[in-house]
Formats: C-alpha cells, structure tokens, sequence
C-alpha cells in the first residue's frame, strides 16, 4: 500500500529506518528532492528542506524503527535564517558540505590564505576556482600548481621565476614564475605537504614580505597574490613528526575548508551522475541520458575511494558501453557491483547484507509498481525478464496474480 500511495501522491514521501537510511522515496521525492532509496541522510537532514517543505512525521505501524515523513508545500517562507544557507559556485544536497561551503563563501569575500583539506579526487582544485571567480580577484588570473607534480630541483624557479643565465640552460631573458603570473588573482597550490622543508622555507618568506625574487636576480618585485593550498593529507601530523613547518602551517591554515569526500556526502550522487551523464550525451552528441534505478541504487552503495573523479569515471565507462541504448543500466557498471544481475548464487561469505538485500527488494517492488508489465518493470531495472523473476523468487516476493504477469 506504501508504495500505491507513494506513486499516486502528489506531495513527497518519505521514511527512513533507524539509521537514518532511506527505505521508500515517493516518486515526487525522488523528482522534486533528489531523495533516493539507499540513501544515508545527516542527523539533521530535514534542515535543507523545510525552506520549501512543511515536514510532518506519520505513524507507521508494525514497522519498528521506521518512520514515515509527508512533505508538504510551504504557502509561507521561514523566517530569514542568520547563518547563510549560499555558495551558489558550488551545488550540493549534502548539509555536511554545506557547512563548509558557508567557510567558502567567506573566503571568497576576504583576502586571506585559505587551506582546502580532503581525499584525492574530492573536487579541491574545482573548489579553489569557485572561490576565485567568486572574490573581488576573479577578473585576475587563477594559477594552479600541482606541487607533486614538479621535479624538486625545479619547483622554485616554477614558483619563483628565474633570471636571464640563472643557470645551465636557462631560457634567454629569463622567465617569470607562477607567484608572478598569479599577481592580482589567485595561485593555487595543490598537495602543499609534499613540498620540501627547503622549498617551504622560500615559500614562508614570499608569504610574509608580499616580494618574489627570481633565482639569479636581486631585484625583488611586489606582489598582490592570494594563496589557496590544498592537500589529502593530515599537515598538522605533519607538523608534529617534523615534515611540514609550523610557522608556514598557520600561515595558509587561516580559513580551512575540509570537503567531505563522496561516501559522506551520497546526496549528491544521483546529481553529479546526471550531470556527468549530460556532459557526455553533449560531448559525443547521443547515447543513454539517462540511469536506470538499479543503476542509480549500485552508485548509492558503492564506497567511492577514488571520489568524484572515480564517479566521472565509472559515469564515462558506463556511457560508452551503453552508448547505443537509451538507459544505463547495472550491466554497463563494473562487473564487481553487479549484484542485481548476477547469474549465479554468490558463495556465502558474499551474500548482500541484509540492508542492500532490503533495499533490493524495494527497488523491484517499485519497478513493478510502476510499470504496466513484468517486462516493462525489468526493462526499467534493466535487466532480463527471467532475471527478475529469479529475483523475485530469491526475495520472496510473490507472484503476481493480475494480467500484468
């Protein structure tokens, strides 16, 4: 009856079992919320809607832990909320990234350093970019370095610059660096902590005097440049075992963001897959723009090590494999997550958790419900029609008894 009611309402609904993990999502949930089944919600989740949604709790019988949410339309606004709810460079449904993002908002109006803190791939570069072209430096130049990515011997005269005979094969006339090309915008510093305390040395002075010298020059010239740093790793342990200054550290530590990476922040899953999904239905102008729910919902359960830039990844390997159909669907996703469609009986050990078998369960009622036929419903999960009804039996989910079957 839940999901009947669900697929017929026009106002969202929602519940979340005692983990806070939604187990139904309404079609107007999904469409209007970006709410999806399997998905984890912060503590305080509701806090991203009610600006648009009055949030009542019903009550759920014989469902222990279960609670039941019906989201209603607002005819009023809330009051203004004193903590600003806006960085509109960056979109995201996660109030854990939101959080921080109010950090980002007031890095982008000041002038001082800013240190982005998260996982490899979690979006620090398209972050720093956001705070530029949002400051009062964005019509100046925005320069990245990825510091990892530069010999050692020749990160300063990258950095710095260098003058004409400076050293043994040095280009005629010399050569400005990037601390000179960045003047009046924003430098970007990617992976600070793996320069070198001697090059960390260098790099304190031109933050404390605002003056760059080129190697082989005496000449220091004036700069008007803001710093936003970036590293995946832990730089006040670094700090602590000697391999990171602690002056330097407190210099470009003034507004630190951490980004959460993508397994703490699943809200935006659907939507960066969307997006991702669009750019390359763009780009190569057809394949599938669209997911198929199985899809979306092995998306849902993946931890994600490698982040965003693993998301955008998977998204292009799927779409290429699925570029003569309309739909990805779970077939197209690395054969290590296809649980939905495998053929055969996974050794014990590997059995899906109770939750993902939950899950699965509710996502093929759904499919039925919303179809007009069992192979309607399986081309909407995308998988065979003799798939489904395997799963079907391995569910216990019983036969149905009308002429869809």
């Amino acid at each position: 009856m839940l999901f009947l009611w669900g697929e017929k309402s026009r106002e969202p609904i929602l519940a979340l079992d005692a983990a806070r993990t939604v187990v139904f999502a309404s079609r107007t949930a999904r469409e209007q919320c970006g709410l999806h089944t399997g998905m984890t919600l912060e503590e305080q989740w509701w806090t991203s809607l009610e600006k648009d949604w009055s949030i009542e709790e019903q009550s759920l019988e014989d469902a222990a832990g279960t609670r039941l949410y019906l989201l209603r339309t607002r005819t009023a606004p809330l009051p203004a909320r004193t903590e600003p709810h806006v960085f509109p460079a960056i979109a995201t449904n996660s109030p854990l990234y939101r959080k921080q993002l109010q950090t980002a908002r007031i890095a982008a109006a000041s002038l001082s350093h800013t240190l982005l803190l998260g996982e490899t791939g979690c979006g620090k570069e398209v972050l720093a970019k956001a705070i530029h072209d949002s400051s009062p430096r964005k019509d100046g130049p925005f320069i990245a370095v990825n510091i990892a990515s530069l010999p050692k011997d020749l990160l300063a005269s990258e950095l710095f610059g260098y003058a004409d005979g400076a050293f043994t094969g040095a280009k005629k006339g010399g050569q400005i660096g990037k601390f000179e090309a960045a003047n009046h915008g924003t430098l970007f510093l990617d992976e600070i902590g793996e320069m070198t305390l001697e090059h960390q040395v260098l790099l304190l002075r031109v933050l404390e005097e605002k003056k760059v010298t080129r190697l082989g020059s005496h000449t220091e010239k004036e700069l008007d440049v803001r710093i936003i740093a970036a590293t995946n790793r832990l730089l006040e342990e670094d700090v602590r075992n000697g391999l990171f200054r602690a002056d330097l550290f407190y210099r470009l530590n003034v507004l630190p963001i951490r980004i959460p990476p993508l397994r703490e922040r699943k809200e935006d899953i659907a939507a960066l897959a969307k997006e991702f999904l669009g750019q390359l239905h763009e780009q190569y102008k057809g394949g599938p723009n669209a997911l198929c729910e199985t899809a979306l919902l092995a998306l849902h359960q993946h931890s994600w090590p490698g982040n965003i830039r693993e998301l955008r990844n998977v998204m292009e390997r799927a779409f290429l494999h699925a570029f003569s159909e309309a739909r990805i669907s779970v077939q197209h996703l690395p054969p290590e997550w296809a649980w939905t469609t495998s053929t055969e009986q996974a050794p014990q050990a590997d059995d899906p958790s109770p939750l993902l078998r939950t899950l699965e369960k509710q996502t093929i009622l759904q499919a039925i419900q919303d179809a007009p036929s069992m192979s309607a419903a399986a081309k909407k999960l995308g998988i065979a029609r003799s798939t489904l009804y395997r799963k079907m039996g391995e569910l216990g989910i019983g036969q149905l008894s009308d002429s869809r079957a």
